[in-house]
């Protein structure tokens, strides 16, 4: 530095001696007077950058100063309140977890709301409100997180099920004053923060909304410049009918962007056509919509029993008692007749997840429990018995139904994200499936190192960047300056999830560091506490 003021003093010496001399006596002030350096907040070295573009890694060190990343290059002299040295891992974005359930878990919090299992496997953000199901006010929601202290930050969608509810309940066709309602909800939700709409097709009420009712919603949502989310109203047997659906919905309301949740084949009869389903739907979707999807990279699906029953059979349960013995007896009929379709023999690929009145069914499949409840396990009397469950919303299950070719086939689709499908789990409560604590690491472990099946920057772009870019999550998903420092470091020949069917409680390996707004919530593979989320809202397209 003084060097440098020395040469910028001699090229004034041709001003004349006492020019020159003052303008040095001046450089000189200037720098005994000038500040140091602040440090930063938090300096990482040495670690590979993988930025969360898809580019290739690369080595620099990253300063983090007020929750932000402020320089990328090289800053080992660089002052620094805490530094950590990443030699040998890999520095990526926090995971972005585009399909979560956690509308129950805020309800409930007063004062902070913690999410260890997502925070172990390196999910610094979610995206709640999925499936049609999402807290009823969104400007209250948005309220309540700003009062929270959160272990994530957390955005949302408005749900299509839970506007309905409101509106006009289940078992009935929307009036054209209600349907006005419901876009105004829809509306309203938006403006108020929600990325967009979710809709449930397969859950009651959403189960009775025709495609006329979507289509009036999602073009509300297409007038917002916003994303349409949907949970088929089939994942099996006729997922071809419900995938057509979804797309004829979007091309009727004229929205660009359509998403298929947790895109699947959950039946054993369909095995083998996942991906070519897949892109016949973005085909017959044309260049007007960019058709995104997300799934979990398990081959067990986790939802309630609704799950099970066809939609042709809602109607027929819970009416007036003369007629009821007939209008179930015809129920089982239906159900039964989905199962085979799907090509099952019987309900023992089902087991129950959680049940709070009965938690001695936890971790049965479906025929012990009827044979312990009746002593026999008919295929009728199974089917009943989930008939009859499902009306109470008590019971969760996790079904074995997928293909584990189908999965990673669709995982190397274009435009596939990563997310886990899974709520907030706390030790004790059900036997939730392995996917809440093992997602994240399961990709980079299985589908990375084992089966080379993705690249360490393919796999991070869609677990980061691309689930930002596509649900438009304002400056998060990449490590770019001025971007939030949500940031995880992981040894990527380490990385391991651990959570099964019998232990899901078990967390990752391999996970050093997550860091959430540029506050340490994960050290040395443990929490520390730090409760550093923020509430993450819809930033708006500015108008030409």
């Amino acid at each position: 530095m003084m060097k440098n003021r020395q040469a910028a003093c001699a090229r004034f010496w041709g001003l004349g001696v006492s020019s020159a001399f003052l303008i040095c006596v001046i450089c000189v002030i200037c720098g005994l007077s000038a500040a140091p350096p602040r440090a930063y907040d938090l300096v990482i070295t040495n670690g590979l950058i993988v930025d969360g573009s898809g580019h290739p890694g690369f080595q620099a060190d990253l300063g983090i100063r007020d929750g932000r990343i402020e320089d990328i290059g090289n800053l080992s002299s660089a002052p620094a309140n805490a530094r950590i040295d990443a030699h040998g891992e890999v520095v990526s974005p926090g995971f972005i977890d585009p399909h979560v359930n956690i509308e129950d878990p805020i309800k409930l919090s007063q004062y902070r709301l913690v999410a260890d299992n997502f925070l172990l496997q390196g999910v610094t953000t979610v995206i709640t409100g999925n499936c049609g199901f999402s807290a009823p006010d969104i400007a209250a929601l948005f309220q309540k997180l700003d009062r929270l202290k959160m272990a994530v930050n957390v955005a949302t969608l408005v749900g299509h099920n839970t506007i309905r509810q409101q509106v006009c309940g289940p078992r009935t066709n929307p009036t054209p004053q209600q349907i006005a309602r419901m876009q105004s909800l829809v509306r309203a939700g938006i403006e108020a923060g929600a990325l967009g709409m979710s809709s449930g097709l397969c859950y009651q009420p959403g189960v009775y909304a025709n495609e006329d009712e979507v289509v009036a919603l999602v073009h509300v949502v297409a007038l917002e410049h916003a994303i349409y989310t949907t949970h088929l109203r089939n994942e099996s047997a006729e997922e071809q009918t419900a995938v057509d659906e979804a797309v004829r919905t979007a091309q009727r309301a004229g929205i660009p962007r359509l998403h298929i949740c947790h895109f699947k084949v959950a039946a054993q009869s369909q095995w083998g056509t996942a991906r070519g389903r897949l892109d016949a739907a973005r085909q017959a979707a044309g260049p007007n919509i960019r058709l995104t999807s997300d799934l979990y990279p398990y081959t067990s699906l986790s939802t309630t029993l609704e799950y099970l029953i066809p939609p042709e059979a809602f109607p027929l349960l819970g009416g007036p008692a003369p007629g009821r013995a007939k209008s179930l007896t015809r129920a089982i009929d239906m159900t039964l007749d989905k199962l085979h379709r799907d090509g099952w023999q019987d309900y023992a690929n089902v087991r129950v997840a959680y049940s709070v009145k009965h938690k001695e069914w936890i971790g049965m499949t479906i025929p012990a429990i009827v044979r312990s409840e009746t002593g026999g396990d008919s295929l009728r009397t199974q089917a009943s018995w989930i008939l009859t469950h499902a009306a109470s919303g008590d019971v969760q299950i996790i079904a074995e139904v997928m293909n584990k070719q189908d999965v990673g086939e669709l995982l190397a689709a274009p435009d596939m994200v990563i997310g886990s499908d899974s709520s907030i789990h706390y030790r004790g409560l059900g036997r939730p499936h392995p996917r809440g604590q093992g997602t994240f690491p399961r990709i980079l472990a299985e589908y990375v190192r084992n089966q080379q099946l993705l690249t360490l920057e393919a796999a991070v772009h869609r677990t980061t960047g691309l689930t930002a870019e596509i649900f438009a999550l304002p400056r998060r998903g990449q490590i770019r300056v001025g971007y939030w420092a949500d940031l995880v470091i992981f040894d990527p020949a380490l990385i391991q999830d651990r959570a099964t069917s019998a232990d899901p409680w078990s967390p990752p390996k391999g996970i050093d560091y997550v860091i959430v707004n540029g506050a340490i919530a994960v050290q040395g593979a443990k929490l520390t506490g730090k409760l550093a989320g923020r509430p993450v809202t819809r930033v708006a397209p500015s108008t030409p």
